[in-house]
């Protein structure tokens, strides 16, 4: 697990000793391991690393510059996040089909289980290693209507609330056209991947749990999607955060299956499940949460409604890199 930068805001070269240290690293390291699982390749035009798109346009992999240059274009914003714990970067191959990462999770796992290294999430580096069982028919269980859902629209991204029709959320293809187009006018777009800051913990805390950072207290769980969403929304210590997609959720297991051996969200361990609010399915008013279940011995890519609520289910957030996008009407 990579450690924090325990940077302070008012220090302003935080930004810079964490570009200069972590970021270069974990890029690095990133690009690698999203090559050995497979989901890279040698694009035909540009010839370029990167994916091809539910739209069957080429993605190359952002390059590391060019993060920078995001990063460093809104500086004040980045500073806060880092110094508030947000020290841990994921690409995230939004492009991909989500079947596509489904398809190639379930390898992994099944992968690492015949290795007999499918390992329990720890909490700390230190930890014995703890060996988890497999149902090897289905190593992931996946709601049904995720299947094909962002080729179709069915599934709609980063909505402002889980209203059936109201929602204002997009769907993946409305997203890569005004990524394409954001490029094209010279902005600075990772177009086709999701660049995002995570907190380097990736066990969710319970609720009473949560440590404070930066003035910003970890998110626990114990609460509803609903709640929140407008807790991103309407709290000043969350701003500039957001939920992880199907997308994320599926990249963010696969890295650290192959960086650690690791399952994520073993609720039943160390860890909870995590709603992941920016995917969004209006025609059953369900959105998507991840968690792996010992008793089932799989994963699961479920959908559930806005209103459920357990001690065992919380939100993992995220910044984002970049500016909000601008769409057509």
């Amino acid at each position: 697990m990579v450690e924090g930068f325990g940077g302070d805001r008012r220090d302003r070269s935080a930004l810079d000793i964490w570009l200069d240290t972590e970021f270069n690293e974990q890029y690095n390291r990133q690009y690698e391991t999203l090559n050995k699982l497979g989901l890279l390749d040698i694009l035909p035009i540009s010839g370029e690393m990167g994916v091809i798109g539910i739209d069957n346009k080429e993605y190359p992999i952002p390059s590391k510059e060019l993060l920078r240059q995001m990063i460093e274009s809104e500086r004040e914003k980045y500073e806060l996040k880092i110094s508030q714990g947000f020290t841990r970067f994921q690409l995230t191959p939004l492009a991909l089909p989500v079947d596509t990462l489904i398809k190639i999770a379930e390898e992994k796992i099944k992968e690492r289980f015949k290795q007999h290294k499918l390992l329990a999430t720890k909490k700390n580096r230190d930890e014995p290693d703890e060996l988890l069982d497999l149902d090897t028919d289905q190593p992931i269980f996946v709601w049904d209507n995720w299947r094909g859902s962002d080729k179709n629209g069915q599934c709609q991204y980063y909505p402002d609330n889980f209203d059936q029709t109201n929602h204002n959320g997009h769907s993946k293809q409305e997203i890569l056209d005004a990524q394409t187009n954001a490029k094209n006018k010279g902005q600075l777009v990772s177009a086709g991947w999701n660049a995002i800051l995570l907190e380097p913990n990736l066990n969710i805390p319970r609720q009473g749990k949560g440590q404070i950072k930066g003035k910003r207290k970890q998110l626990e769980t114990n609460q509803t999607p609903k709640e929140y969403k407008n807790i991103l929304k309407t709290d000043q210590q969350y701003q500039h955060e957001q939920g992880l997609t199907s997308e994320d959720w599926l990249t963010l297991l696969l890295i650290q299956l192959e960086q650690t051996g690791e399952v994520i969200d073993d609720y039943q361990g160390k860890g909870s499940a995590d709603f992941l609010i920016e995917s969004f399915y209006p025609a059953s008013v369900r959105l998507g949460y991840g968690y792996w279940s010992r008793d089932y011995r799989l994963a699961y890519l479920d959908g559930r409604g806005p209103w459920v609520q357990s001690s065992g289910f919380g939100l993992r957030s995220a910044v984002g890199l970049g500016q909000k996008l601008k769409f057509d009407n």
